[in-house]
């Protein structure tokens, strides 16, 4: 256990770990960035209300599922790996503080990032609105992106625009299998006005 412990503290005093953390974070923003700038393709519109559909595929789905989902995003993870990664590598070469100082400033320095993109995309998402009341009816039938995992028999997140505005919104897998981030998929129906059932591309 001892020998665990001294690896990590090698990879903390040599930078590692904070160089992971802030190109991955880095890579990820540019990831979403450039997914977000992409435009999506419309397709017939199907709808899923009909109940033979759904007894046919036996949807199911635990509203605390989706609530599990709600704090969490891809944005607040980007913002931190990469808040706290950056703000550690110029700790140790510019002031050259010692570790658990570094630690604690770049702690503080990625959790207040989380928080202030949640803030700022939760203030950009009550400014996306083109005047009408957006229907999640309206995505049926259309192309997005996996925004933040779904999980296996679980709810996640995927990410469209709709009319020039980009929507997040919960998903589920049709089969209930899982789909990673990025995985490029269908809507194909809705389980209530917060959530809708996609399937892989």
């Amino acid at each position: 256990m001892s020998e665990y412990i001294e690896y990590f503290n090698e990879l903390i005093s040599s930078g590692s770990v904070f160089w992971f953390c802030a190109l991955a974070g880095t890579g990820m923003f540019l990831i979403q960035f450039a997914l977000n700038m992409s435009g999506l393709v419309d397709h017939d519109h199907f709808d899923m209300s009909d109940t033979s559909f759904q007894n046919h595929h036996q949807i199911d789905i635990d509203p605390a599922d989706i609530r599990k989902f709600k704090w969490l995003s891809m944005q607040t993870i980007t913002g931190f790996l990469m808040v706290f990664g950056w703000a550690a590598i110029t700790c140790q070469s510019e002031f050259a503080l010692q570790t658990s100082t570094t630690i604690g400033v770049s702690l503080a320095a990625g959790i207040l990032a989380a928080l202030v993109i949640r803030f700022v995309f939760r203030i950009a998402k009550k400014l996306m609105s083109s005047g009408d009341v957006f229907q999640i009816e309206e995505t049926i039938g259309k192309e997005a992106y996996v925004y933040q995992r779904i999980p296996k028999g679980g709810v996640g997140k995927i990410s469209m625009t709709l009319q020039n505005f980009t929507h997040e919104i919960n998903a589920i897998s049709r089969h209930r299998e899982e789909l990673s981030s990025f995985v490029r998929v269908k809507i194909i129906g809705k389980i209530d006005n917060n959530t809708v059932v996609v399937t892989p591309l």
